[in-house]
C-alpha cells in the first residue's frame, strides 16, 4: 500500500537557509519525492508543522499560509486520488507512471502563464477580439499589480478582486461595463483554470458554488438599462441621406443595410461575398431570393431575405463602388490581407464608420441620447421595430423572453424563411 506525506525536505538547503516543501511518495519500502512550487513553497523549521504536513497558522511567518496551505491540501489530495485509482484498477504501476499523473507544467499554474496560452489559443482558433480583449485585461494586471507574473491562482481570491475593482473605478475610472468585461474575463480563465485541474476551488472569489463565504458579484455591474434603439422617424430620416460628403453617405447606406438584413453584425457584413445571394422556393413553389453565410461567431447557418430595401442598397453599392474580388459591400479595402490583420482591418473600418455615424447623427439634430449611435443600434431598432409592429408581437417575443440578451439574429432563426421575408417587407411604412 503506498503513502503519501507532504514533508520539509531538509536534505536540501538553499542559500538562504530554506528547505523545499516537498510531496514523499512511499510504495514497497521505496521514496520518491516531487516538489510543489516555487520558491514560496521553501521554508523554514520554525514556520513549517510536521505532524500536520503544513505551513503553521501564523501570520508572523507567512502572511499567506491559508492560501499555500490550501494548494498544499489540494495536491496531497491530487496525489492520493491518482494511486486510489490505479489500485482500484488492479494495475501495476511505478513513480514514473504517478510522476506522469501528478506533474503539470507548473508554470500554469502561474495565473499570468496560463493567460498568455489562453490568448495563444484563441489567436489560433482565429477568435481575434476574445484574444485581443484578453491581451487587455492582461496589460492592466500587470500594472494594476507589479507581482502579477508571479500570482498563483490561489492568490486570485475575493480580497484581490476587490482591490482590483477599486483600482478599475477609482485610479483608472472604469465605467461600470468595462469593470464587467475586466471580472468576466478574469472569472472565464479562473473556470478554465479549474476545469483543467491547475485552479483554485478553495478561493474562487465570483460564487460560492466551492463554498466561499465572500462573493463577488458581477451582476452588480449590469444594472438594468433602456437599450438604444433608433426609432422609425429617425430611421426614416436616415433613409433619405444623401451627404455630400460621400464617406457620410455611404456610411449609412451601410447600416440601413444591416437594419433591413435583419440586424447583421458588421463583421459578418465584411465578409459578405456576391455568392453568398443564393435561391430557394416555398412549399407552395414561390422562388425567394435570400443572402446565406456562416455567422463567424458561432459558425451558424444564417438566412436574411432579400426584401425591396436590401435590393435597392445592393444596386446603390453596385453602382457607385467597385466590389473588387466578388465583395458585396464596399467594406474591405485591402483584399490581401488575411486572419488576424484582416480582423484588425474589419474593426478599424467599423470604428471609421461609426464615427462617421455619430458625425451624421449631430448634422441631423438628433436627440442627445441618440446622437452617437453604432452599428450595433441596427440590430436592436430591427428587433424593436419588429416587436412594434403589432402582428409580429409573439413572434419576437419568444425570441426576446430572457434577460440575457444574444444578438438579433440569433433570436430569429427559428423562423421559417418565407415569415422572415414578410416580416422584413415595408419596415418602416
Amino acid at each position: 500500500m503506498a503513502t503519501v506525506k507532504i514533508v520539509l525536505f531538509k536534505s536540501r538547503t538553499y542559500k538562504n537557509g530554506k528547505h523545499p516543501i516537498m510531496l514523499r511518495l512511499t510504495k514497497n519500502g521505496k521514496l520518491k519525492y516531487f516538489k510543489l512550487g516555487d520558491d514560496r513553497f521553501n521554508a523554514i523549521e520554525k514556520e513549517w508543522n510536521a505532524e500536520f504536513g503544513l505551513f503553521k497558522n501564523d501570520k508572523r511567518y507567512r502572511k499567506e499560509h491559508v492560501k499555500l496551505n490550501a494548494y498544499i491540501s489540494k495536491k496531497k489530495s491530487e496525489a492520493i486520488k491518482i494511486i486510489e485509482t490505479f489500485e482500484d484498477a488492479k494495475r501495476q504501476w511505478t513513480f514514473k507512471m504517478f510522476e506522469q499523473k501528478f506533474t503539470v507544467n507548473t508554470s500554469l499554474f502561474f495565473a499570468y502563464r496560463f493567460i498568455e496560452n489562453q490568448i495563444h489559443v484563441f489567436r489560433k482558433n482565429t477568435q481575434y477580439s476574445t484574444a485581443t480583449s484578453l491581451e487587455e485585461t492582461l496589460s492592466m494586471l500587470k500594472k494594476f499589480d507589479l507581482e502579477f507574473e508571479r500570482l498563483y491562482f490561489q492568490d486570485i481570491d475575493y480580497k484581490y478582486i476587490n482591490r482590483l475593482h477599486r483600482y478599475l473605478k477609482q485610479e483608472l475610472n472604469y465605467k461600470d461595463s468595462s469593470v464587467g468585461i475586466v471580472m468576466r474575463n478574469i472569472r472565464s480563465v479562473l473556470n478554465k483554470a479549474i476545469k483543467q485541474g491547475i485552479g483554485s476551488k478553495e478561493t474562487y472569489p465570483f460564487s460560492n458554488i466551492y463554498g466561499a463565504l465572500e462573493v463577488y458579484q458581477i451582476s452588480q455591474l449590469e444594472k438594468t438599462k433602456q437599450k438604444k434603439f433608433i426609432p422609425k422617424e429617425y430611421l426614416r430620416k436616415l433613409l433619405q441621406v444623401d451627404q455630400k460628403e460621400e464617406h457620410l453617405t455611404l456610411a449609412v447606406k451601410l447600416f440601413m443595410f444591416s437594419f433591413f438584413s435583419s440586424g447583421i453584425n458588421f463583421y459578418d457584413m465584411a465578409l459578405l461575398k456576391k455568392s453568398n445571394i443564393e435561391s430557394e422556393f416555398d412549399i407552395e413553389g414561390n422562388e425567394t431570393h435570400i443572402i446565406k453565410f456562416q455567422r463567424s461567431k458561432t459558425s451558424e447557418g444564417i438566412k436574411i431575405p432579400i426584401s425591396l430595401e436590401v435590393q435597392q442598397l445592393l444596386q446603390y453599392f453596385e453602382l457607385n463602388y467597385p466590389l473588387e474580388n466578388g465583395q458585396l459591400l464596399p467594406i474591405i479595402t485591402n483584399y490581401k490581407l488575411k486572419d488576424e490583420k484582416l480582423h484588425n482591418h474589419i474593426n478599424g473600418r467599423r470604428k471609421r464608420f461609426n464615427k462617421h455615424l455619430k458625425t451624421v447623427s449631430q448634422i441631423l439634430k438628433f436627440p442627445d441620447n441618440l446622437v452617437g449611435f453604432t452599428f450595433y443600434h441596427a440590430r436592436h431598432s430591427y428587433a424593436t421595430t419588429l416587436l412594434r409592429k403589432g402582428k409580429q408581437v409573439e413572434l419576437i417575443r419568444e425570441a426576446l423572453g430572457h434577460t440575457d440578451i444574444k444578438t438579433t439574429q440569433t433570436y430569429l432563426d427559428s423562423f421559417g424563411t418565407k415569415e422572415l421575408a414578410l416580416a422584413n417587407e415595408g419596415l418602416l411604412n
